[in-house]
This record gives C-alpha cells, structure tokens and sequence, in this order.
C-alpha cells in the first residue's frame, strides 16, 4: 500500500498535468503547430507549480527529510533558472520580431487577437513565476536543511 505522503505527492503531479493540459489544450486548438514554446511552457508551468510545492509544503512530501533531495534542490535550481531566463528571452524576442498573431490560425477574427493576449499573458505568468521560484527554491532547500540537521521534528 502507498503511503499517505506518496499518495499526496502522485496527486499533485496529476493535478499539474492536468493544470497543463487545460491551459496548452486551447492553445493547440487555436495556434496549432505554429506555436513553438509548448515545451518552454510546459517546464515553465511544471516548475513554477512543483517549486511552489516544495517551498510551501515540504514537510507534507515523503522526501522531506531526504538530504540528498534537498542537495540537489539547491544546486539544480541553477541551470533550470538558466533555462527558464533563455526561454523567457526567445518568447521575448518572438514576440518582438513575429508578435503573436503570426500564430493564429484564423487572425481576421478579431477574438483570436485577445486570445493572443491571453497565450502571451499566461506564459509571461507562468515563466517568471516559475523564476521567482527558483530563486526561492535553495534558499528553502538550505532553511531545511539546516532544521533537520539541527531538529529532529521540524522540516
């Protein structure tokens, strides 16, 4: 039987799929294969919900005494943060160059235009959210670190 922790842990992966899904869903519907930041939008939606788990709920997580995950925590937030500052810059200069209604697949009706808004809003929210996160990331990861190396019942 999977314990509780666990149980927690597979659900809120299935919730942050599911958050994906509907929001990169429509996006597919109205921009299709022209869109190319699906990936960047998927790690950034991925990581701004799974860091802002970490950062507030560690200790309900089966890995929140685990030192090594909190280790690996503070150093692999670098290069995510790397990446998710490039991807940031590319959809920056997408958006720049082509602008966003080169995406849209039927761009005289003037609702796709707001739905252009919505698709650059939503990963313009997610991406830097997913950056505040990460810089917060090892600064969590390092507090429990130090409380469990220096309690036993605090995380």
């Amino acid at each position: 039987m999977i314990s509780k922790k666990w149980q927690v842990e597979l659900l809120s992966i299935l919730f942050i799929a599911g958050i994906c899904a509907l929001i990169l869903v429509p996006v597919y519907f109205q921009a299709g294969s022209l869109y190319k930041f699906y990936i960047q939008n998927v790690i950034s939606i991925f990581a701004f919900f799974s860091f802002t788990k970490y950062i507030f709920l560690l200790e309900y997580l089966p890995y929140s005494r685990n030192r090594w995950f909190k280790f690996a925590g503070i150093f692999l937030a670098i290069p995510i943060f790397i990446y998710l500052i490039n991807s940031l810059y590319d959809f920056q200069r997408f958006l720049d160059e082509e602008g966003i209604a080169s995406v849209l697949l039927h761009t005289q009706n003037m609702d796709n235009y707001d739905f252009g808004k919505f698709i650059r809003y939503q990963y313009l929210l997610f991406n830097t959210g997913a950056l505040v996160c990460t810089v917060l990331l090892p600064v969590r990861m390092i507090v429990s670190f130090w409380r469990t190396y220096n309690t036993k019942d605090q995380v």
